[in-house]
C-alpha cells in the first residue's frame, strides 16, 4: 500500500511558480488555523468551513503583458483567502406547539393536617406545602395555589374517605377535583423505591392527576365539582350501618355459640337440638335457670342472655336500615331490582358503589370497572391470531360479588341465562370460564338498566319542573 503523502509536501508541489517559502508559509498557517481545536474559542469565533478549505490550492502565476496592471502578491492571496466570511443569521428558535396550560394540584391528606404540592403544565414543581384541615386551612391552600397561575385539576387522595372535607370545600368553590386511588401512587413508589413523605406523596398524586385526565371525578359524579350527591350519600349510611350490623351480630353469634357449648349438660339438654343459635338464645332466655349451678356457669347464663338482647336489637336495626334503603332506592327511580337475582340490598349496594353511571363511557368501561372484563394475556401473536385472556382479580369486588350471585341466582331459575351457559361450556369452556362469561354479560345488562332508569328519572324531573313553572305563570296570571 502507497504511503499517503503528507499536506505540506503536496502544497510543496503544487507551488510552481511561486515564492516557494512565503507561499508554503501562509498555506501551513491558513491549515493550523483551520484545524485550531474549538475548545476556549467563542461561539461566534466557530464559522462554518468552506469546502476543501484545509487544503489550499495555489495557482500559476499568470503572465503579465506589458503594459497591465501588476498581479497582487502572494501574501495577498493568502490573506484574502483566509478573511473571514460574513456571519450567517442564526435561525429564529421554534416556538413550543403545545401552549401553556393550567396547573394541577396533588393534596395527601390526613386527619388534621394536608400536604399540596402545585405542578406547571408541563410537570415542573412549583411548590410544596403543609395546611391544617380546617375551613381557615383550606382557604389558605386555595390561595396559595392559585397564587402560581390557573389550576385546572385538584387531586386529593381518598377523596371519599380521609380527604373527604378536601374534597367537598374545594368542590364548593367550583374547583374541578379528582378522586386518586391510594394504591395508584404506592404501586410507583415501591416500583421505583422512592421516599416515604407527605411531600414525596402529594408529588406523586400531581403527577398522577396531570399524566391521566381521566381519573375519576371526586364523590363518583361525571362533573368534579358537583360535590357529594344528597341521595347517594344517604343510601351509602344506610348501607355501611346494615354492613356493620351484620357484622356484629355475626361476632356475637360466634362467641355466643362456644358459650352454648361450655354450659352444662342439664343446660344444654333443656335447649332445642338445632345449629340455629338464635333459636337456642331465644330457648334459653325462656328458660328458668337451674338450681345447684356453679359460679361460671351462672356467669355464662348471664352473657348468653345479654346477647340474646343485643342480637334482637340488632335484627331490628337491620330490618329498619332494609326498609331505608328500600325507599331510597325508590327515589332514586331504579328498577334493578326487578331483574332475577338482585335484591333490594344488592340493588342499593350497585348503586352506592357506581355512583353516576354517565362517568362510565359504554358496557365495556362498567365492566372494567367491576372487574367481569377479562384481561389480555398473549403475546406474539399475528393478526389472525386468537388473543388469550385471563381472570380479572381486579376491580371493584363489591359489584363483582353482587353480579356472580345475579348469576348463580339466574342459573337456577332463568332460562336465558342456562341457554348462555350450556352454549359456552360446547365451545370447550370449563364451568368457572361459562360462569364469567354470564357474569360479563349480566354486567352489560346491569349498565344498560341504570342508564335507562337514569334517562327516565331525567325525563320526570324535566316534565315535572315544566308543570310547576306552568302552574307558577297560571297563579301569577
Amino acid at each position: 500500500m502507497a504511503k499517503p503523502v503528507p499536506v505540506s509536501e503536496q502544497l510543496e508541489a503544487t507551488a510552481g511558480g511561486m515564492d516557494a517559502a512565503k507561499g508554503i508559509a501562509a498555506a501551513r498557517a491558513a491549515l493550523a488555523k483551520a484545524q485550531r481545536p474549538l475548545v476556549g474559542r467563542k461561539a461566534s469565533e466557530v464559522k462554518p468551513a468552506p469546502v476543501n478549505e484545509h487544503v489550499v490550492q495555489p495557482k500559476a502565476p499568470a503572465r503579465t503583458e506589458p503594459g497591465a496592471q501588476p498581479a497582487r502578491g502572494k501574501k495577498q492571496h493568502a490573506v484574502a483567502a483566509n478573511a473571514k466570511a460574513p456571519a450567517r443569521p442564526r435561525a429564529k428558535a421554534k416556538a413550543s406547539l403545545a401552549p401553556a396550560g393550567p396547573g394541577v394540584v396533588g393534596i395527601d391528606p390526613h386527619k388534621r393536617t394536608l400536604t399540596a404540592t402545585v405542578l406547571d403544565w408541563r410537570g415542573g414543581n412549583l411548590g410544596t406545602r403543609a395546611f391544617p384541615v380546617s375551613e381557615e386551612g383550606h382557604q389558605a391552600m386555595e390561595a396559595w395555589a392559585l397564587g402560581f397561575g390557573p389550576v385546572g385539576r385538584w387531586g386529593v387522595e381518598g377523596a371519599s374517605g380521609v380527604g373527604r372535607h378536601t374534597a367537598a370545600y374545594l368542590a364548593a368553590q367550583g374547583h374541578d377535583v379528582r378522586d386518586v386511588c391510594p394504591n395508584r401512587t404506592n404501586e410507583r413508589r415501591r416500583a421505583r423505591q422512592g421516599a416515604k413523605s407527605d411531600a414525596e406523596d402529594s408529588l406523586r398524586i400531581a403527577r398522577e392527576v396531570l399524566a391521566n385526565p381521566g381519573t375519576p371525578a371526586a364523590f363518583k359524579r361525571t362533573d368534579g365539582s358537583a360535590g357529594p350527591d344528597e341521595g347517594t350519600e344517604l343510601l351509602g349510611i344506610w348501607h355501611n350501618a346494615r354492613r356493620w350490623n351484620r357484622n356484629t351480630t355475626r361476632v356475637l353469634l360466634n362467641r355466643a355459640e362456644s358459650l352454648l357449648y361450655a354450659l352444662p349438660e342439664q343446660v344444654r339438654s333443656a335447649l332445642p337440638d338445632t345449629s340455629d343459635v338464635r333459636a337456642r338464645l331465644h330457648a334459653l332466655v325462656k328458660l328458668t335457670e337451674p338450681a345447684g349451678l356453679d359460679a361460671p356457669a351462672a356467669l355464662r347464663v348471664r352473657l348468653l342472655r345479654s346477647m340474646a338482647a343485643q342480637v334482637d336489637a340488632l335484627d331490628a336495626q337491620e330490618r329498619e336500615a332494609t326498609r331505608e334503603l328500600a325507599r331510597l332506592t325508590k327515589e332514586a327511580g331504579s328498577t334493578l331490582d326487578e331483574l332475577c337475582g338482585i335484591s333490594t340490598r344488592s340493588a342499593a349496594e350497585l348503586l352506592v358503589q357506581s355512583g353516576d353511571p354517565r362517568r362510565f363511557a359504554d358496557e365495556g368501561s362498567f365492566a372494567r370497572f367491576n372487574g367481569t372484563a377479562p384481561l389480555a394475556a398473549s403475546s406474539a401473536e399475528g393478526d389472525d391470531e386468537p388473543k388469550r385472556h385471563r381472570l380479572n382479580r381486579g376491580g371493584n369486588r363489591h359489584i363483582n360479588a353482587v353480579l356472580h350471585r345475579m348469576a348463580v341466582t339466574q342459573l337456577r331459575c332463568d332460562p336465558r341465562a342456562q341457554h348462555l351457559f350450556e352454549s359456552v361450556r360446547k365451545r370447550g369452556h370449563t364451568k368457572a370460564e361459562a360462569r364469567r362469561v354470564l357474569k360479563r354479560h349480566l354486567s352489560n345488562v346491569v349498565y344498560r338498566r341504570m342508564m335507562a332508569d337514569l334517562e327516565r328519572k331525567t325525563a320526570t324531573g324535566s316534565s315535572t319542573s315544566k308543570k310547576g313553572a306552568v302552574n307558577a305563570r297560571a297563579r301569577a296570571a
